[in-house]
């Protein structure tokens, strides 16, 4: 195989995962919506003996939106592609961890607000990076900025407040950039 026939395979699947990702721009908005109010939320409530079950909450009703959306999408999709296994396993391998990490931070009561976004900022710095798209890049980082501060800066009762900006700057505003220009190429 000639350099040039490798680089235009390794550019049309640069291609390929771009499109992939613009095919999930609707779970990083769907997720930023919910996590950041519910971010808002635990610093207002902060205090309140039940605080804490605004989490469950919207991870409930996030993760039976983001199933049926998935549903939805996959019939209608068809062919699954060398980007949507690259999406796949990088998200998957981030939802085991994220609620092993949760479940861990509760055993342990702390709180899992760094965890997760390191989690999440790793994954999208990934998803970024592999489709060549520097909002998600620049996000990534963002979120990974974001867990540092709530594990190393601010006490607990702000790290709702860093988990909903870094969720807006990391999810929210990216995911409407690719929607954008998903909907400019169109």
């Amino acid at each position: 195989m000639k350099t040039t026939q490798s680089i235009e395979i390794i550019e049309a699947m640069f291609k390929e995962n771009k499109k992939s990702l613009h095919r999930n721009s609707f779970y990083f908005i769907m997720w930023g919506i919910l996590l950041i109010p519910t971010g808002i939320a635990e610093y207002l409530l902060y205090g309140h003996p039940s605080f804490w079950m605004i989490w469950p909450a919207m991870g409930i009703m996030g993760g039976i939106i983001s199933f049926a959306y998935g549903m939805k999408e996959s019939k209608r999709s068809g062919v699954k592609t060398s980007g949507d296994r690259i999406t796949s396993f990088t998200w998957g391998a981030f939802g085991f961890t994220m609620i092993f990490s949760i479940a861990y931070t509760m055993h342990h009561q702390l709180p899992p607000h760094a965890l997760i976004l390191m989690l999440a900022g790793s994954a999208t710095f990934i998803s970024g990076g592999i489709s060549k798209f520097n909002p998600f890049i620049l996000g990534g980082l963002v979120m990974e900025l974001g867990a540092i501060i709530c594990a190393f800066v601010v006490d607990q009762p702000y790290q709702g407040l860093v988990f909903a900006g870094s969720f807006l700057f990391g999810y929210v505003i990216p995911g409407i950039i690719l929607r954008k220009s998903e909907h400019d190429k169109a």
